[in-house]
């Protein structure tokens, strides 16, 4: 499937916030699973090939000096 017609199912909406550690109900997923689908399909669209399903601004190094 091409970047373009990605489009994640409710589990793995459910399980992307559950990677970072958010707790979401799942009622309030399939209430929002439009806007939280879409969301991350255009996250993966932007991302960088090469840095697999990061948003670009992870492959950069930030800290405070």
């Amino acid at each position: 499937m091409a970047n373009n017609d990605f489009s994640p199912s409710q589990e793995q909406v459910s399980a992307a916030f559950e990677f970072a550690g958010v707790t979401v109900p799942a009622d309030r997923v399939a209430a929002n699973y439009e806007t939280y689908s879409s969301t991350l399909a255009l996250i993966r669209k932007a991302s960088a090939p090469g840095l697999g399903e990061t948003v670009p601004a992870v492959g950069f190094k930030a800290h405070w000096d």
